[in-house]
């Protein structure tokens, strides 16, 4: 089976080293109609990403609410659909990507 690319995952994570403390910010697109969703800086460590976005996304409608809470259900049962790009950077560049 092809993979097909539904929604494109952009993740930013700072690490606040004065504090020991990790946060995430998201920004979902949707590769339809190039709708975006974002998901404000919060505090987040490992893949808390991935739980952020599935959340946003079941907010807006874009996926069912029995996704909500499940990490990697929803990608998993269908085909990997969402690209995820991660990366780390400072905190500016995690507040820029949490605000539409």
């Amino acid at each position: 089976m092809e993979r097909t690319i539904k929604y494109v995952c952009n993740a930013v994570r700072w690490f606040d080293k004065i504090n020991g403390n990790t946060y995430h910010s998201v920004r979902v697109t949707r590769c339809k109609d190039d709708a975006v969703l974002v998901g404000m800086i919060q505090y987040g460590y490992g893949e808390h990403y991935r739980q952020t976005a599935i959340e946003e996304m079941v907010k807006a409608g874009w996926i069912p609410q029995k996704y909500d809470k499940t990490t990697n259900l929803f990608d998993q049962q269908n085909n990997y659909c969402i690209l995820w790009n991660v990366s780390d950077g400072l905190k500016r560049d995690c507040v820029s990507n949490g605000v539409l």
